[in-house]
């Protein structure tokens, strides 16, 4: 039942109980992934199985945060967001918000960990001994990639306002009544100082997003390409094995650009429902 004086739907009942029965049941997917991955991985993946593994690793853990942990809502159009996960009474709220931060962060970055060490891997297919430049080169490029896609927790965390400060401005630079009603809540989130007029860290961060999709779209492309070089001699159904993977990543990296976008100007009802279900695009594409 809506009890706000706005003219957005505040506490939608309804889909906080089916996300929660749907989250429940689709839970069950990720240790499954997760064994999988660690079990039933051909031998020769080497250490790409264990980059696997941490990528699923990390969306399981993304998924358990957005799902029941730490459950952020979104109110849009609005800088305010809500804590409503099991733990949101638990932990202080901002500490809850800075870990979701780097979840979301690390998930992502993950992500494109895995796909440069597939193209590093496809690149060694034929070198069965490295150098020791070759190590320290590979692991620069780890580095420039994590750096690449871990550089938004610090900027995020450090910009986020005061909490009592940044909701008083809210409240004396909207018309009466304020939105939403939850925000003098404990649990309710100022992203951004609303008195600023700053988004730069906003758009920085969206474009760092987009960037990783890119990064992960450029990558699977390229990895491709390159097997396609080097398979020659494969069967047909290898071939199609991974056709089939890079098709699988291409959408996987859309959902994750649209996921991250949120549809802020389009559709600003539908962002909780990609923020929250965005995790699974592992386990249902791997």
């Amino acid at each position: 039942m809506n009890v706000s004086h706005s003219i957005w739907n505040e506490n939608p009942v309804v889909y906080i109980w089916i996300k929660h029965i749907y989250s429940a049941l689709i839970t069950t997917i990720y240790p499954f992934a997760n064994y999988c991955v660690l079990c039933k991985s051909p031998k020769h993946f080497g250490f790409l199985k264990w980059i696997i593994f941490f990528h699923s690793f990390c969306i399981s853990i993304e998924w358990l945060s957005n799902a029941f942990l730490i459950d952020i809502y979104d109110f849009q159009p609005s800088v305010v967001l809500k804590l409503t996960g099991y733990l949101a009474n638990t932990f202080p709220p901002m500490f809850l918000y800075s870990a979701y931060i780097v979840i979301e962060e690390v998930s992502s970055t993950s992500a494109l960990i895995l796909f440069c060490s597939r193209l590093l891997l496809i690149a060694n297919m034929y070198r069965p001994h490295q150098t020791l430049n070759r190590y320290t080169l590979e692991f620069l490029i780890y580095t420039l990639v994590a750096a690449f896609g871990l550089w938004p927790i610090p900027t995020t965390i450090w910009h986020i306002p005061d909490q009592v400060a940044a909701k008083s401005v809210i409240v004396h630079q909207s018309q009466e009544p304020y939105y939403p009603d939850c925000l003098f809540e404990p649990v309710a989130i100022v992203t951004t100082d609303p008195g600023s007029g700053d988004e730069n860290v906003a758009i920085l961060t969206i474009v760092n997003h987009i960037s990783v999709g890119i990064a992960i779209f450029v990558s699977a492309k390229l990895a491709f390409w390159m097997l396609s070089q080097r398979m020659v001699n494969q069967s047909e159904a290898t071939k199609k094995l991974h056709k089939k993977f890079n098709q699988r990543t291409i959408f996987q990296v859309c959902a994750r650009i649209l996921a991250f976008l949120r549809l802020y100007e389009f559709l600003p009802g539908f962002c909780p429902i990609l923020a929250h279900f965005l995790p699974m695009c592992c386990p249902f594409l791997a």
